[in-house]
């Protein structure tokens, strides 16, 4: 085996459609008459580790089955190896030269990831393997908009994400190119034998992939069921009036009102940028702010949005993204923390939240942000402890919207409001859950309860002796008064943000 040999690592980018890494791997093994061998690397933190999570390693196992079988329809196939890929390139490499393929003739394509450890691995890779001769490149391919291309005019990263969507748009109205097509067939790939120090563990796999949620709850995993779901929400996002993506989204019992793609995005099922060519430009008569298609592709607007806070400043991974909220004293209790990641605070709305979380895998994301809210405004815990929880059991647990996403609720980052911007769980679950029907879902012990008293049952005392419900036996007191929170925490921030520096950005 002397052939020149192409290798496509996939990480993030699960698919055959519009996918630049492959096509440009599959045109460099046919320029140069070698192999193409795609590879997955299994890296430690994805099987274990205090952010790794069950739900979301076994969507991808059952993704990357998948791709297998529609590589190998293709004439391919998918070598998948053992972790980490700083050990397991250079040892890859080390194994095609024993079997005659120089490092030299050896070409290495993938798509560009944007986290700081993503960012770290990829520069280690690329210094363990160009000086031995190894050809490497980075495409795009996991964002509409790269990071580091847009800036404010003053030459630095956005921080409020209104001012960057209207640039956003802007850019992606200037990019006429048409998403790639998915290939029909590919360059062979080369008869190799793995040794075993380099093959995945399957049976550790599996392990690693037994999910917390309820699997039938689960999406179904793999590109093809994402573009059959991407297929109806396209059509949905551009329905009007009450069946419409605007009317619908905020409601958190519509099981059908949100698109549920984004654990397709986080594993590049799908790729964003042509769901967003699918949709805009808007027609004239669409183009307001609050059409299905705007309000639509603005949520993938806000993973590119997120994609680059952290891209611009990797140290808002583990600490505030305004330096000074790291100075805030949370409560260090144990229970005010367990309490909420087991649904046992007594608001329902939070209750049925994290329940919905721990089923599924999934949560709404009002409801994301009523349950962050809650745990660091109501209950003064961490920003960190629930960023991490949500990454345990999240099927699209994306490090950066994640992570921006907490930090937006705990006003330590990017929201252009002040600190004190504070949801009351029963003002948002009478706005968002208005007949109570999202909470006697995921809440039974309530179920004979209606609106307004599902949502505050403490202030109720006739609906909960007609429904024969006893707090602190059928279900729990609420753990904490809002109204005093709220003043708690005013008081705690205040101390915390007396010397806060001026917002990044515009």
């Amino acid at each position: 085996m002397s052939e020149p040999m192409t290798i496509l690592w996939l990480r993030r980018d699960l698919r055959l459609a519009d996918h630049p890494a492959l096509i440009a791997a599959a045109e460099d093994a046919r320029a140069s008459g070698g192999k193409l061998l795609p590879i997955f690397i299994w890296e430690p933190g994805v099987m274990a580790g205090r952010r790794a999570s069950s739900n979301r390693t076994w969507y991808l196992r059952e993704s990357l089955r998948e791709l297998s079988q529609e590589l190998e329809a293709r004439g391919s196939t998918l070598m998948e190896l053992q972790g980490p890929a700083t050990s397991a390139l250079p040892a890859l490499i080390e194994h095609l030269a024993s079997n005659g393929v120089a490092p030299a003739k050896i070409s290495l394509f993938f798509t560009r990831d944007h986290t700081p450890y993503a960012r770290a691995r990829d520069r280690a890779v690329a210094e363990l393997l160009t000086p031995r001769g190894v050809s490497v490149h980075a495409t795009r391919g996991l964002t509409v908009v790269e990071p580091d291309e847009l800036l404010t005019g003053g030459g630095t990263a956005y921080g409020v994400y209104t001012p960057y969507f209207r640039r956003w748009l802007e850019r992606v109205a200037l990019n006429t190119e048409s998403p790639l097509k998915a290939p029909t067939k590919l360059p062979s790939p080369p008869s190799l034998t793995l040794p075993g120090s380099l093959q995945s563990d399957a049976a550790a796999i599996d392990r690693a992939a037994q999910p917390t949620a309820k699997v039938a709850l689960l999406p179904v995993p793999g590109e093809n069921a994402a573009r059959a779901v991407a297929e109806r929400w396209i059509t949905a996002a551009r329905g009007n009036g009450a069946n419409g993506y605007a009317a619908r989204r905020n409601t958190l019992a519509d099981e059908d009102g949100t698109s549920r793609l984004s654990a397709a995005l986080h594993l590049g099922l799908l790729s964003p940028r042509e769901l967003v060519s699918r949709l805009l430009p808007l027609p004239p008569e669409r183009e307001g702010e609050r059409s299905g298609e705007r309000l639509w592709v603005s949520q993938i607007a806000w993973r590119d949005f997120y994609t680059q806070v952290l891209w611009h400043a990797p140290h808002a991974a583990r600490s505030s993204w305004k330096p000074a909220y790291d100075a805030i004293e949370w409560d260090e209790r144990d229970e005010p923390f367990n309490a909420w990641r087991e649904g046992r605070t007594g608001y329902p709305i939070v209750d049925a939240a994290m329940r919905q979380l721990h089923e599924t895998g999934f949560m709404h994301n009002r409801a994301r942000m009523i349950t962050a809210s809650f745990l660091t405004k109501d209950l003064l815990v961490d920003w960190r402890k629930g960023e991490e929880h949500f990454l345990q059991h999240l099927v699209d647990g994306d490090v950066a919207a994640n992570n921006g996403g907490w930090q937006w609720s705990a006003g330590s980052g990017t929201d252009a409001q002040p600190y004190f911007r504070i949801f009351n769980p029963v003002t948002q679950a009478g706005n968002f859950d208005p007949d109570g029907a999202y909470v006697r879902r995921w809440i039974p012990e309530l179920a004979a309860l209606m609106a307004p008293a599902i949502h505050a049952p403490w202030a109720h005392a006739a609906a909960l002796a007609a429904a024969g419900i006893t707090l602190g036996v059928h279900y729990p007191e609420p753990i904490v008064d809002h109204a005093q929170a709220r003043a708690r925490t005013l008081e705690a921030y205040a101390r915390a943000v007396k010397a806060l520096p001026a917002p990044r950005g515009e």
